[in-house]
């Protein structure tokens, strides 16, 4: 059996700090995934985080300590059912 699955995530933009003097812009970010099972218990799968390579900040502590999202993902696993 193959799968396939998209994901969607969003955000609007928010401040980064409660004095409101730095806003973040909002972003979306498509993510992927798709797997085959091998069998009754193995299963390989790929994930894509942020296909498109987006440019965004994940998040803010203050406005001085801001996270940017991270650039294009790929991660494959080897899923083996107990």
């Amino acid at each position: 059996m193959v799968g396939l699955a998209l994901g969607v995530i969003t955000r609007s933009k928010m401040f980064a700090a409660v004095d409101d003097s730095v806003v973040l812009p909002g972003y979306t970010r498509l993510d992927a995934a798709m797997y085959a099972r091998l069998d009754k218990r193995l299963r390989l799968q790929v994930n894509v985080e942020n296909m498109l390579n987006k440019h965004y900040f994940l998040s803010a502590s203050n406005n001085n300590n801001i996270t940017p999202g991270s650039p294009v993902a790929i991660r494959g696993m080897v899923i083996l059912d107990f």
